[in-house]
């Protein structure tokens, strides 16, 4: 990423130091732009007790580069900035001491990416992390003993709290966790808990079991348990019922030995489909077939005619319900 100055300081050494950092960075200063006043890269102005806006104001259109985005200022030394100057992103680098990590330093790295990117520049950090800075140094041995005292006590929660600020997680409650500080689990605790089943009543269980009453999570894990939901899965899977079937020799005749099975087998399926069908009067079965196999057949002869009988299965074909309780406990 590119871009350029347009104002001369007093201070040259300090700001080749800035342009030597944010070099490798990869913001490369571009002494010479295709067209003077016309700067489609973001702009920098290093003010510093000789810098006047008259100077940069020959070089440049300040209104429509702040407008734009692209123009940034640089302290180097403590100035006041003009009253005609356009609002737009200060930063004050007149303590800075060569860190990358400085915070001021940051925002002007930030300026620059959000004024390449033609994207909005983001709140500034650097005069916050000042404001702390000496907020903490102001602190008194009065102040300190208080907020020691209320740690220890966990007054107000500031164990909890401190805790469980948005800092070097889980790292943090990890070791709170091992001190019995604010209300956190073990570092073992916390592992468990994460790695558990989703919405599982047996995994709190397990939990409970693992860690006893002492555990952190023993009161949240039985409280879910406590407000558990039972629920009833049905399902309907394929049933079969074989049972021993005798269809007695029919007192009907037939004129053959073939005609005299088959009646015996027609007056056997009525008689298997009814008692199949039987099955689905009760909520726990549905019909879907029958079936009559005949496995040894006897037959009589006589003048008048031929008769037949057999031994052999009904087989139903049924679908049974099965109906599972499910406990589903909070996520």
């Amino acid at each position: 990423m590119n871009y350029h100055i347009i104002s001369s300081d007093a201070s040259p050494a300090r700001s080749q130091n800035i342009i030597d950092a944010l070099s490798s960075l990869g913001f490369m200063l571009d002494p010479d732009p295709e067209e003077q006043g016309v700067h489609p890269e973001p702009v920098v102005i290093f003010w510093s007790k000789n810098t006047t806006l008259n100077e940069v104001v020959l070089k440049t259109d300040l209104e429509a580069l702040a407008g734009a985005g692209r123009l940034i200022s640089v302290l180097v030394e403590k100035v006041s900035l003009p009253d005609e100057l356009p609002k737009h992103p200060v930063v004050d680098l007149v303590g800075w001491r060569g860190s990358k990590q400085n915070p001021f330093f940051q925002d002007l790295r930030a300026y620059l990416e959000a004024a390449s990117q033609k994207v909005a520049p983001p709140p500034p950090r650097g005069p916050v992390v000042r404001l702390v800075q000496r907020l903490c140094a102001g602190l008194t041995v009065g102040v300190i003993i208080a907020f020691a005292f209320g740690f220890a006590l966990n007054l107000l929660e500031l164990q909890n709290n401190l805790c469980s600020i948005g800092f070097n997680q889980p790292t943090l409650s990890d070791f709170c966790g091992k001190y019995g500080l604010g209300d956190k689990p073990t570092r073992d605790e916390r592992v468990a808990w994460e790695a558990r089943e989703p919405g599982s009543c047996d995994a709190l269980r397990a939990h409970i079991d693992t860690f006893g009453e002492t555990g952190t999570l023993h009161d949240r894990a039985a409280a879910m348990l406590d407000a558990r939901r039972v629920t009833i899965d049905e399902r309907w899977v394929k049933d079969v019922q074989r049972t021993i079937f005798s269809q007695s020799i029919t007192s009907q005749v037939a004129p053959t030995e073939q005609a005299a099975r088959l009646a015996a087998l027609d007056s056997a399926q009525r008689v298997a489909e009814a008692s199949c069908r039987a099955f689905s009067e009760s909520d726990l079965y549905r019909y879907a077939g029958f079936d009559v196999q005949a496995e040894s057949w006897d037959c009589l002869s006589l003048s008048d005619g031929h008769y037949c009988g057999f031994d052999g299965e009904r087989l139903c074909n049924l679908e049974r319900v099965v109906r599972t309780e499910v406990e589903t406990c909070g996520q």
